[in-house]
């Protein structure tokens, strides 16, 4: 499909009374959601935990585009269980961003858009449309709680597994915490070092993956594996470091050419992740096609 036609079929889906309902429904979730939305928008560019909320939205509104077929055929029975569901949302919306809990902020935002759709749309389309409106969870940081109650164990967890993997090379290393001690240099395991950046990252296309799957064990699997996956990926990331600050010096664990390793090992694991969905698919198809 070329980008015009795109565009016309949207012109012609959004011309006919379900599409303008559609539309009536984004105009509101747009006013509604505004202030955080932008919100979050700074989140994602100031912080690199959560750059990735950017490819949340249009990859939730794609799921929802390409399964219009479906959404087509849906009868539309609007119902009023909608509304007390949509009110009590935006009552916890306003009161938690008035107090400034976002957790709650942002929960609500969730809730009320379910309502909105039980409300205009009824059950059908509600069960629909519930996989890409729970996909927007992404989107949301992790509460500060659980962020420092997840990222201080793995920290831990990777400095020590790093300093036995430096020792078995030869190289004297010691360790106090997340620090690593070597004759010339300290290293320093921090957040951005202790896989929370890319586990999230890595369970938003693993939970991608797992929708592509019609397997139960293989949805399983791709969304259990992004945590080990992130773990050795940022083992590999700290040993390494530590291999050439101890050759060369504090130069190469910091600046430019950290940041470029940490980008380049974040995308070899998106693709092992690939390749882990592709090698394991396929192998369910074949069963399938002997099985009788």
């Amino acid at each position: 499909m070329t980008f015009r036609e795109a565009v016309e079929e949207i012109l012609s889906y959004v011309s006919n009374p379900r599409g303008r309902r559609v539309l009536v429904l984004s105009c509101l979730v747009l006013l509604l959601f505004g202030p955080t939305i932008w919100k979050l928008m700074n989140i994602w560019m100031n912080d690199q935990d959560y750059s990735h909320g950017f490819f949340v939205i249009p990859i939730a509104l794609y799921m929802a585009w390409n399964a219009r077929e479906r959404l087509s055929a849906t009868a539309i029975r609007p119902s009023w269980t909608g509304l007390p569901v949509f009110l009590a949302g935006a009552s916890v919306y306003v009161i938690s961003f008035v107090a400034r809990f976002h957790t709650l902020t942002h929960l609500s935002m969730i809730v009320m858009l379910l309502g909105l759709i039980l409300f205009m749309g009824g059950y059908g389309l509600t069960y629909r449309l519930l996989i890409p409106v729970c996909f927007l969870i992404f989107m949301f940081p992790i509460p500060n709680a659980y962020y420092i109650m997840i990222t201080n164990p793995l920290k831990l967890m990777i400095t020590t597994i790093s300093a036995t993997l430096l020792r078995l090379f030869e190289i004297p290393v010691y360790q106090e915490g997340n620090l690593l001690f070597f004759a010339r240099v300290q290293l320093e395991v921090a957040e951005a070092c202790s896989g929370i950046r890319s586990l999230y990252s890595y369970l938003m296309v693993g939970s991608l993956f797992a929708l592509m799957s019609r397997s139960g064990w293989l949805k399983t699997v791709m969304i259990l594996s992004a945590f080990p996956l992130a773990i050795l990926v940022n083992i590999i990331r700290v040993s390494g470091t530590g291999v050439l600050a101890n050759l060369y010096g504090e130069q190469v664990a910091q600046g430019f050419f950290h940041q470029f390793a940490g980008f380049v090992l974040f995308l070899v694991g998106l693709i092992t992740l690939a390749l882990e969905f592709y090698l394991l698919d396929s192998l369910t198809r074949r069963r399938r096609a002997v099985t009788p």
